[in-house]
């Protein structure tokens, strides 16, 4: 296990520091780099620095949809769900910078156009940090020319936010162009602005910052809007900070020509008045960081460029021309360098505070290898097959694991969380302040390889769910693995070979909802012989740039109906002979299923957008002299008394399941309840196929 040192901002414990994490492995469509240098943008930076020690009262009134989600899960969940939820969010670290230059150390199985051994400039909040080691999209990652050093290379993300801002602002030779505010970002854009033939003005208070933007007559100045021309720029650049009731975008209107552009580069609230915006007709532009591609996950994550054709100038594009640029000297970044400081010293840059002198602070990092440091021995080395505890490694480090099942897995007796990983790494630094002794890995390959743990607990994304199970159980370890437990048939393909190399290991799939101890009442109330099941599901919409609506996940329903199905056929008791589905809308998600079992019980789930104000899971069942409701894990009716109710909160069997587990794994028996790995692989194989034909069938 090899480690590296990263600047993170860890809002719940209100600090930023330099702590240790596990070196990340590239994932299929990313690039591995050893960092050389990263530069610091003050604005930035700074504003994220501040917010870290910012109080939660402020950090509130900062982001009031999240104080109203926080309060609509506490209605829904309960206190203690609800604070385990923000507990974790606060907890989880965040990663400092977005621009940096390296070498590739190694490359993802789907990079083809990236080298191990090739310098590269990367971008990307997340992914180009400080820190010694990146994972860094291929699509944020872009070859530095031979003639460009690692002092001007490490600018070309920030030139490619200029260079995206120009084109926001359609320059061209000749244009007259101001730039309001010359902090870096602003002397950025009046250095590209130069390089495209455009006559630049600059408009900055500060003496020191508007000589080096105006150095060797390369510019004009002004300290004020009011002493620059007036109507005489066909685009004027806002690159300073416009919060409440500034005054940018009126200054910058009464600088447009007729028919001009205002170009808003920094975080400006677009407040101005009407008058000489309608009179002159001007337009009003965002910039979206350094091009297209930004908070797009396809492009960003999963690596898909846009056609030359189409899409001329991306992320990469704009970087690879900046760095153009560079070597032939139309551009050169040095003269903004105010300071360089070593990468041990970076917490302590940031504790000083922002000092208004500063424009572009480079980081320098260590050349020294990173040395491979071993895991301490396990106190107990056991058979996998038999355990006195079990000894738990987390693959994937998420939202549900965190809110979820981590607060329930700590308080078990029989439960010892020794290890984790996950995509990036540094989302494991959360989970060690936690837990002692915890060792963090860089990827699931090099934490199943240690023999302390004999069970995984996988809460990844749907795509990798599949091949790492099989993986698992390759490595001899007990399986907890979320649903659903494939998105198609190739995944689960992939385990019903590893199932057949090892079919003694505890394999249990996150269907929480049979172990719950309201579905137990129910079960025990429910009357022998035919029943109906109608079991109302109401999903709400999820923003459009969430993972699940990527096409490699399988989408929303078949990420989630299993949950559903599986609680049917626990109560149904009979075995389940056909499974259909008619599709409402596919592209929303919305779908009704219909079950047949083989004592001729039948059951539907409608799975379909609701009204936010109808309860979120309604679970009927009828038979002859018997009905039975449940209320969104609350409440339990059974013949129109109600047997079971919580007040405070739902309990979907989170607990009841881990305990199912732990007892299986310490015992080496699979209790009743726990479906087989079979029947889990056979009711996934029906949903596919029930999905993707119309008409009910049985998998082979």
């Amino acid at each position: 296990m090899t480690e590296m040192k990263a600047l993170l901002r860890s809002p719940g414990e209100r600090k930023l520091a330099l702590a240790n994490c596990p070196i990340p492995a590239p994932g299929k469509n990313a690039v591995l780099v050893k960092t050389a240098y990263s530069v610091i943008s003050p604005g930035t930076e700074f504003t994220q620095a501040n917010q870290t020690h910012a109080s939660l009262l402020q950090k509130a009134w900062q982001r009031p949809d999240l104080v109203a989600l926080t309060f609509k899960h506490l209605k829904s969940e309960g206190f203690g769900r609800m604070r385990a939820r923000v507990e974790n969010r606060l907890g989880r670290p965040i990663p400092m910078g977005y621009c940096a230059v390296g070498r590739i150390e190694a490359t993802g199985e789907n990079v083809t156009d990236l080298k191990a051994g090739q310098r590269v400039a990367i971008a990307g909040m997340g992914q180009a940090n400080h820190a010694e080691w990146n994972q860094v999209s291929v699509n944020l990652a872009c070859p530095v020319p031979d003639e460009v050093p690692d002092r001007k290379a490490v600018f070309a993300t920030l030139y490619a936010l200029a260079l995206h801002a120009l084109r926001q602002g359609e320059t061209s030779v000749g244009d007259q162009v101001a730039v309001i505010g010359a902090g870096l970002i602003g002397q950025l854009v009046a250095d590209t602005a130069r390089a495209a033939g455009a006559l630049v003005t600059v408009i900055e208070p500060d003496l020191a910052r508007r000589k080096i933007a105006t150095r060797k007559g390369r510019a004009n100045g002004f300290a004020k809007a009011s002493a620059a021309p007036r109507s005489g720029f066909d685009s004027v650049f806002i690159c300073a900070p416009g919060k409440g009731n500034h005054r940018l975008i009126d200054d910058a209107a009464r600088l447009c020509r007729d028919r001009g552009t205002i170009i808003c580069v920094g975080d400006v609230t677009p407040n101005g008045r009407r008058k000489t915006l309608y009179e002159k007709e001007i337009t009003i532009r965002q910039v979206r960081s350094y091009g297209p591609g930004r908070y797009d996950p396809n492009y960003e994550q999963r690596g898909e460029d846009y056609p030359l054709g189409h899409v001329r100038w991306t992320i990469k594009r704009n970087m690879q021309a900046a760095l153009d640029l560079m070597a032939d000297g139309r551009l050169d970044p040095t003269p903004l360098i105010t300071s360089e400081i070593d990468f041990a010293d970076i917490a302590d840059h940031f504790a000083n505070g922002q000092d208004p002198k500063q424009l572009a602070t480079l980081v320098r990092y260590r050349r020294a290898d990173n040395a491979a440091l071993k895991p301490p021995a396990p106190s107990v080395r056991t058979s996998v097959l038999t355990h006195d505890h079990v000894r738990v490694g987390l693959i994937g480090t998420g939202s549900y694991l965190g809110g979820g099942l981590l607060p329930l897995l700590r308080k078990h007796p029989k439960v010892e969380i020794t290890a984790c990983c996950s995509r990036s790494g540094l989302a494991t630094v959360a989970l060690s302040k936690k837990i002692d002794g915890l060792r963090m890995f860089g990827g699931a390959d090099e934490l199943l390889e240690d023999q302390s743990v004999n069970s995984v607990i996988i809460t990844t994304r749907h795509d990798s769910h599949a091949e790492l199970a099989a993986k698992s159980i390759a490595a001899g370890k007990h399986v907890w693995l979320e649903k659903p437990i494939a998105i198609d048939r190739a995944g689960l393909d992939l385990l019903r070979e590893a199932t057949d190399r090892a079919p003694r290991h505890i394999f249990m799939v996150g269907h929480n909802r049979r172990y719950a101890p309201i579905a137990a009442k129910l079960r025990e109330a429910l009357s022998t012989g035919v029943k109906q099941f109608h079991y109302r599901v109401r999903i709400t919409p999820l923003p459009t740039d969430h993972w699940l609506h990527h096409s490699d996940q399988g989408g929303r329903t078949i990420g989630e109906i299993s949950h559903f199905i599986d609680l049917i056929m626990s109560l149904a008791d009979s075995e389940l002979i056909e499974l259909n589905c008619h599709w409402i809308d596919r592209a929303a998600g919305d779908i009704i299923w219909q079950l047949r079992f083989a004592d001729g019980s039948m059951g539907e789930v409608t799975y379909l957008h609701g009204s936010r104000g109808e309860p979120k899971e309604v679970l009927e069942v009828t038979a002859p002299n018997f009905s039975a409701s449940l209320f969104d894990w609350k409440k339990l009716r059974v013949n129109g008394r109600i047997v079971t109710r919580n007040w405070f909160g739902q309990d979907k069997g989170q607990a009841a399941a881990i305990e199912a587990f732990a007892g299986a794994v310490t015992s080496g028996e699979r209790p009743a309840l726990m479906p087989s790995i079979e029947d889990e692989i056979d009711l996934m194989a029906r949903i596919l196929m029930a999905a993707n034909t119309t008409t009910a069938q049985t998998p082979n």
